[in-house]
């Protein structure tokens, strides 16, 4: 196997799950996300030899998953006859910058580091920062003390610090 294929698998390895996660915050479909993404990978393959990133590559593969997306919500926009809600959608799709980390972005890493957690730590971190739960709330919930809600939330965004000071390709 060359070079060329195995720099191209570490790309896709590194970026599928993620570029996933971020058509589908917006496409809400698992199956349409997935293959926008393939379209953006295969392009990708496609233009290997000619490919002049100017910017980070991280910007440039998030831009390029932008754009396969806005054609393809209007390729089937044009078959499947939506209303302005595929307009609207684009929308916002086109409004947002890639230049800078989203947040889509940092939740996913913050997301994958979250696996490295204890689970009990990862349940109470993420019922309170991706859902909201106040610590009384997730006290009640989990049959805790509110003491030991705050204790947990504490060692994991100490856990999650740590690893993501060293994480500079994030903010790259």
């Amino acid at each position: 196997m060359n070079q060329n294929n195995l720099d191209f698998q570490k790309i896709f390895k590194e970026y599928y799950n993620p570029l996933v996660n971020f058509i589908n915050y917006y496409l809400n479909n698992i199956d349409d996300s997935k293959e926008v993404v393939q379209n953006v990978f295969f392009k990708l393959w496609e233009n290997k030899e000619s490919l002049n990133v100017r910017i980070s590559f991280k910007s440039y593969i998030y831009q390029s998953a932008k754009n396969t997306m806005i054609d393809y919500i209007r390729a089937n926009k044009k078959h499947k006859g939506h209303t302005d809600v595929d307009t609207e959608l684009i929308q916002r799709i086109e409004d947002v910058n890639h230049t800078e980390p989203e947040p889509f972005i940092i939740r996913a890493e913050i997301q994958k580091l979250l696996l490295e957690a204890k689970p009990k730590n990862r349940e109470i971190f993420e019922l309170n920062k991706f859902e909201g739960l106040t610590y009384e709330e997730i006290a009640d919930y989990l049959k805790i003390s509110k003491r030991t809600v705050e204790d947990n939330i504490s060692r994991t965004m100490i856990f999650l610090k740590e690893r993501l000071k060293n994480n500079t390709e994030l903010f790259n």
